[in-house]
């Protein structure tokens, strides 16, 4: 089995409701939950940091192969929402818009780049979490 990161990704909330601390490597960050369902709104909840992984790595995935191909990208950006059909069946939209003076071949390219980000990859594969006590 290969690791997708050198750093282990540690998750710590305390007694605050629901301030939860993400440490990985150099990186801090936080998330939490609406005031609306008792958090104190000061990051993301899981479900929006779940779609910024999707977001992130299409927009940089799209980058590097523009990049590579010398195309005239200027600017990617991603709009994502996750919708839930049913208890165990969710849709994740995702509408890229592309800036630059990019042929209509060359835009169908990079689109169909999105698909071969790393995350899109793991999120429409078989995906088997084992949860240990420590």
């Amino acid at each position: 089995m290969t690791s997708l990161f050198p750093d282990k990704v540690v998750v710590k909330i305390g007694i605050k409701k629901y301030e939860t601390k993400i440490v990985s490597g150099k990186h801090q960050w936080i998330a939490d939950e609406p005031e609306d369902l008792q958090g104190t709104d000061l990051g993301p909840n899981p479900n929006q940091l779940l779609a910024s992984s999707l977001g992130a790595c299409t927009a940089i995935t799209i980058r590097m192969y523009a990049d590579r191909k010398s195309m005239p990208l200027d600017e990617v950006t991603v709009e994502l929402t996750i919708d839930k059909v049913s208890p165990e069946d969710h849709t994740i939209t995702r509408v890229v818009h592309l800036s630059g003076n990019l042929s209509d071949a060359e835009r169908e390219r990079l689109i169909q780049v999105a698909n071969a980000c790393p995350v899109h990859k793991l999120l429409s594969g078989k995906i088997t979490i084992e949860t240990k006590s420590a």
